[in-house]
């Protein structure tokens, strides 16, 4: 099967990086950077569809390269793979999904399978996608009572019932063609919260 997705994997452990890129350039165009300043110089050079994003980098860390990739474009899904617990914080991190270290070929390739499904899609059921895997990755891994006092999360929450009202039809659409792990909707969600350390 053939792609014409172009994926940018960002990763300062070399050989993850390069680990990462054989398991994903069987389907897809595949440019590896070792830093941040590396993955923008690409950016800047190429076009780019998805971003597999490492969180902490030393130099300019994900975050930073997140924030100049969406001040260029918000077209790119930008997936960000991490070892770093997520906290409420996540609900406000522009990234449309969010993987936790150690992850595996079947994982990563889902995700970035799923990342250039969505890219076919309009803007609101992008945005209701990526708002959609945040939300599942928090209700994972932190206190769900918690969760349901703080004002990031009440939005997010919120912001997800409004485009679900709006893109409705689009979603059925989606969901019977493709299984895609990051669209958990509020009573699909059954997993046990981890604890933090």
């Amino acid at each position: 099967m053939s792609h014409s997705s172009t994926v940018l994997i960002v990763e300062d452990e070399e050989n993850l990086a390069d680990l990462f890129g054989i398991w994903l350039r069987e389907q897809f165009e595949v440019h590896v950077a070792y830093s941040g300043k590396g993955a923008l110089e690409i950016v800047a050079e190429e076009s780019i569809d998805i971003v597999v994003l490492d969180r902490r980098m030393p130099g300019l860390s994900g975050k930073d390269v997140l924030q100049s990739i969406r001040e260029r474009s918000d077209t790119q899904q930008v997936i960000m793979v991490t070892a770093v617990q997520p906290t409420e914080e996540l609900a406000v991190i522009d990234v449309d999904d969010y993987l936790l270290k150690p992850i595996d070929r079947r994982k990563l390739l889902q995700a970035v399978e799923a990342s250039e499904l969505v890219l076919t899609y309009e803007a609101s059921v992008t945005e209701l996608l990526s708002l959609a895997a945040r939300k599942a990755t928090l209700e994972t891994n932190l206190d769900k009572t918690e969760l349901e006092d703080n004002s990031r999360y009440i939005d997010l929450t919120q912001r997800i019932r409004e485009l679900e009202k709006q893109s409705d039809t689009t979603l059925q659409r989606l969901e019977s063609g493709y299984q895609i792990d990051m669209l958990v909707r509020d009573q699909r969600i059954g997993a046990q919260p981890v604890e933090q350390f």
